[in-house]
């Protein structure tokens, strides 16, 4: 397993072809203009076992959305967070084999005890389990998302 992390500026073509498709391919986000947001992120981290298999990054939010998030799930103390932690993905056939843990140590790395925050699905106990393992805790109420019927929960970490 090999794991590069790097600004997006640092990032050739193919890489930036290779995130967004398989942030796509986890068909939770919104696509116009994803590329856009994935350059302006500060770090993209890539899981590389004979092929990329999983990917996940360290945002920056622009303040509108974090008002919107934090306003959406009742929380307050917005300011606190610099980063937002975000678009985690590891593909299908490489699930169950360690890479989102992999994701987590290295973002964790990469924060050193920065602020930030995170939404992940309501229903998506393997990410509650690892937010709570690496010492994210919930915050707020659970909201609906805007990209489809599903409800989101936001987790927090100082």
């Amino acid at each position: 397993m090999e794991i590069i992390s790097k600004p997006p500026r640092d990032c050739s073509n193919t890489e930036l072809e290779t995130f967004e498709r398989l942030v796509s391919a986890g068909g939770e986000v919104l696509l116009a203009g994803l590329r856009q947001r994935i350059r302006n992120a500060e770090r993209l981290i890539f899981i590389n076992d004979g092929e990329c298999v999983a990917v996940g990054a360290i945002k920056n939010p622009n303040a509108a959305y974090k008002a919107s998030i934090f306003k959406k799930s009742n929380a307050s103390e917005q300011s606190k967070y610099q980063y937002e932690l975000g678009w985690f993905y590891v593909s299908s056939i490489a699930r169950g084999k360690g890479y989102g843990r992999a994701l987590m140590e290295e973002t964790k790395k990469l924060l050193a005890g920065t602020a930030c925050f995170a939404t992940t699905r309501e229903n998506n106990a393997p990410m509650h389990h690892l937010f709570i393992q690496f010492g994210f805790s919930r915050l707020g109420q659970p909201y609906k998302s805007d990209n489809d019927d599903y409800s989101l929960n936001l987790y927090v970490t100082s």
